[in-house]
């Protein structure tokens, strides 16, 4: 099985003058990045955020071998873009390139510049931004207790092997997966229950406070981030 406790990355922040820029400029940027690759339809354009993607991630100092993983959860649906689109698009080749520029554009900026950030700076950030408080409180409590679902579907899933059970692609094998799956949906909402019972006895009125760790920006770490934007726009005028 997968390890979602994986997850817990964030919180392995790397040592750059990026962890310590203000994550307002860095969740915006990783947003711009997105947008602009997603809309942009110069290929040559493309490329050129594909290599700013590049740049992000080479001196944000993310650990290369995390990157390449994470890269490789994606990596499977291009390639299968890859060998099947030459057959049913007279482009095929052409739009597959551009699909997997876009892909891995995006996702080495979010990975580049959320990575350098601790989860409560994310979401911090990102009411100051004025996003929606309940999607911010939600993202905040899927962070925080996906550890615990991970570690009940282990522990059912160990449960299972020790009582005989061999994964396959049989029908009895998918009915033991759609129980496990069940079981988990049943175990989180009670869950889910008991937390938010707890969380109302304690005064609980649709807002969190986030306790992100403050940290004093120098000017140098905020003008180098000026200079990222100066260079995305300049990748943008090419």
């Amino acid at each position: 099985m997968i390890d979602v406790r994986g997850i817990s990355y964030y919180d392995d922040i790397p040592d750059s003058f990026m962890s310590r820029s203000p994550a307002v400029l860095k969740v915006i940027l990783a947003v711009l990045v997105s947008i602009c690759v997603a809309l942009v339809n110069s290929f040559p354009i493309q490329l050129f955020l594909l290599a700013y993607a590049i740049v992000l991630a080479l001196i944000s100092r993310v650990p290369m071998i995390a990157l390449l993983k994470r890269l490789a959860l994606i990596d499977g649906f291009v390639l299968t873009l890859w060998l099947t689109l030459p057959f049913f698009c007279e482009d095929g080749l052409r739009t597959a390139a551009i699909i997997t520029v876009r892909v891995h554009a995006a996702i080495l900026a979010f990975i580049s510049l959320l990575q350098t950030t601790s989860m409560p700076e994310i979401l911090e950030a990102l009411d100051q931004l004025h996003f929606p408080r309940k999607l911010i409180v939600l993202l905040h409590f899927t962070y925080r207790y996906i550890h615990v679902l991970a570690d009940e579907a282990i522990k059912i899933y160990q449960s299972m092997t020790l009582r005989g059970f061999e994964p396959s692609i049989k029908f009895s094998a998918l009915r033991t997966y759609g129980n496990l799956v069940g079981i988990l949906v049943v175990k989180g909402t009670m869950r889910s229950q008991r937390v938010y019972n707890a969380m109302l006895l304690r005064g609980f009125n649709g807002s969190y406070p986030f306790f992100a760790p403050r940290c004093r920006h120098s000017f140098s770490d905020i003008l180098k981030m000026v200079t990222l934007y100066a260079l995305f726009l300049g990748c943008l005028m090419v």
